[in-house]
């Protein structure tokens, strides 16, 4: 029995250290990633007619200060009808970065995989010690 212990707790200790180490950066990704979604305001915009360069839906918008801006939409096709309204998220700190999808689901992956990793990690962690005190 006491050979199953000296090959177990190497490992249980292995990925301890290996669910604390890895999974720090992801949970600092995802909580850096959710709090630039969470600074996104929501405004309408509407489609103008596009410039002849243009390859994507040009929409105009307004911003909380009352100013204008004007974006092409990735997602938004070029034969879209003119006066369509848009519902437009921007960052009032780069309001020319604007966006059409919802960024209600920015960080939930590497949230996810980040607390995962930790989970193990504290498992291992509890098992490691429990180990101690049976070996």
């Amino acid at each position: 029995m006491s050979d199953a212990f000296s090959v177990i707790s190497p490992v249980v200790e292995l990925f301890g250290w290996f669910g604390f180490i890895v999974g720090t950066p992801f949970l600092l990704a995802g909580w850096a990633l959710r709090r630039r979604a969470t600074r996104l305001e929501s405004t309408v915009g509407v489609v103008i007619p596009p410039p002849d360069w243009a390859r994507a839906a040009t929409a105009r918008w307004m911003d909380v200060d009352g100013q204008l801006h004007e974006t092409q939409f990735g997602d938004v096709p070029v034969t879209t009808p003119l006066e369509t309204e848009l519902t437009v998220h921007y960052d009032p700190d780069r309001p020319h970065r604007a966006r059409v999808h919802p960024p209600h689901d920015d960080g939930r992956a590497p949230r996810t995989v980040g607390v995962v990793l930790y989970a193990v990690g504290a498992v291992c962690a509890v098992a490691s010690v429990g180990l101690l005190f049976v070996s």
